[in-house]
């Protein structure tokens, strides 16, 4: 990362003195932050769907205290991390939502920290960023440390981190996530296949032959996993994850329609799916699970690779006159 910005260009030099979250209010132009991060070394166009994750976690988070990830994603664009995710009002109990190419997969973990240990977090953050804008750390040693904050292991703090999160362990990560993805690929498969016994084209039909049976092989591996670590498989998924399948099943929408509904979900494959390549990557002591999340992911991104060039391809023969407008 580049300390140029400020000091090759005396419009911007009033970045050097606001703190992290001004970069969030009024305080400066959604142009002067693109001309800054662009004289760091970043480029604003392929920040632009970090720029989208991040204003839907904050619309998220409105009525909880901000947690320092959001400064970090703006100052470290190169680090930027934050999935996609929920949090319940109460405090208690927080969700992660990955991605299914049908639907959304609810990782529930214990609340990450109280208000007290948020700002203690964001008080480390800012001495950091003080200390890297002055000169006595150096861009190594600055994204080394500011890692070490995203894992939790600033100061002490121990735990896994992952999706957001810190967990007690990585066992227990695992577990959260198991518990989470095994019921609700077994319920994507089943929806998958019941659009394939009314899908009337073909080219559509051959690709979800393969994907009912790739959902339904990740719900019977995640599970038999699940239990071998001693976990339980839950009977049913989460509400959130049924009602974004339901339409999978519903023989009044066309099969375009439901292929064009899936793509819109999930605009950006590859980013949609990195969450679990990271967490795959962060797993260091359970091989087997580390291996079958890898394989889980690959298999995921093809999948919506499928469905968006498919799409692409069937709405402009639509749109051309060469499909049928009920196809």
């Amino acid at each position: 990362m580049s300390r140029k910005a400020s000091k090759n260009n005396g419009r911007l030099a009033k970045f050097d003195e606001l703190r992290a979250e001004d970069f969030l209010t009024d305080t400066c132009s959604i142009d002067e932050i693109a001309e800054y991060l662009h004289a760091l070394g970043g480029d604003h166009k392929a920040m632009d769907e970090r720029a989208r994750a991040l204003g839907a976690e904050i619309a998220r988070r409105a009525s909880v205290p901000r947690s320092p990830q959001a400064g970090q994603v703006l100052e470290n664009v190169s680090k930027g991390d934050l999935p996609q995710g929920v949090s319940e009002s109460d405090g208690k109990l927080s969700e992660h939502m990955l991605a299914s190419p049908f639907g959304p997969v609810t990782v529930a973990r214990p609340n990450e920290s109280s208000s007290e240990e948020l700002m203690k977090r964001d008080f480390e953050f800012r001495q950091l960023l003080r200390a890297y804008r002055s000169g006595i750390i150096s861009d190594q040693t600055f994204e080394s440390e500011m890692k070490n904050l995203e894992m939790g292991a600033t100061n002490g703090t121990t735990g896994f981190r992952a999706f957001g999160t810190t967990y007690t362990s990585e066992r227990e990560a695992v577990i959260k996530f198991l518990e989470a993805v095994a019921p609700a690929e077994t319920a994507g498969g089943e929806a998958v296949g019941e659009w394939l016994k009314t899908c009337k084209l073909d080219c559509i039909k051959g690709g979800l032959k393969m994907v009912v049976e790739r959902e339904s092989y990740h719900g019977r591996a995640f599970a038999q996993r699940l239990m071998e670590l001693g976990g339980t498989v839950p009977q049913n998924v989460s509400p959130q994850i049924r009602e974004s399948i339901d339409y999978l099943c519903d023989t009044g929408m066309s099969d375009l329609a439901k292929l064009q509904k899936a793509v819109m979900s999930y605009p950006h494959p590859e980013e949609t799916i990195r969450p679990l390549f990271e967490f795959a990557d962060l797993i260091k002591e359970d091989q087997q699970t580390k291996e079958m999340v890898k394989l889980f992911a690959q298999d995921e991104l093809s999948t919506l690779k499928w469905q968006h060039n498919l799409c692409t391809v069937l709405t402009e023969m639509q749109k051309n006159g060469q499909l049928d407008a009920a196809a």
